[in-house]
């Protein structure tokens, strides 16, 4: 698994990445193959789904904070106005799904 390619292709900041994860790759990469389970969005549809705004809040600060740390500004930017607003889900779905289809076909 190249981290740095996929790092490019997703949009992930790789620099500060490298830099908060102290170079450890083995690192990075084992939460590059975590990505796809910690960003499950079962909750936050169902949050959407009952219109629980605390669900919603809730399970997109977790999103939020798992793009944050693997530098997903894109992704981050999403789940904080979808963790506002209650709006977004469609878009915070096709791009998890995209940055999660690039690492599929990387491992």
């Amino acid at each position: 698994m190249n981290i740095k390619a996929i790092a490019e292709r997703i949009g992930m900041d790789y620099e500060n990445v490298m830099e908060d994860y102290c170079g450890d790759v083995a690192a990075v990469k084992e939460r590059l193959l975590r990505f796809p389970s910690d960003t499950d969005l079962s909750a936050l549809e169902g949050c959407v789904s009952s219109g629980d705004m605390d669900g919603i809040r809730r399970e997109a600060h977790r999103i939020r904070k798992c793009a944050e740390k693997l530098g997903l500004g894109s992704l981050a930017g999403i789940a904080s106005h979808l963790e506002e607003t209650g709006e977004g889900l469609d878009m915070l779905r096709t791009t998890r799904d995209s940055i999660c289809s690039v690492i599929g076909e990387a491992e």
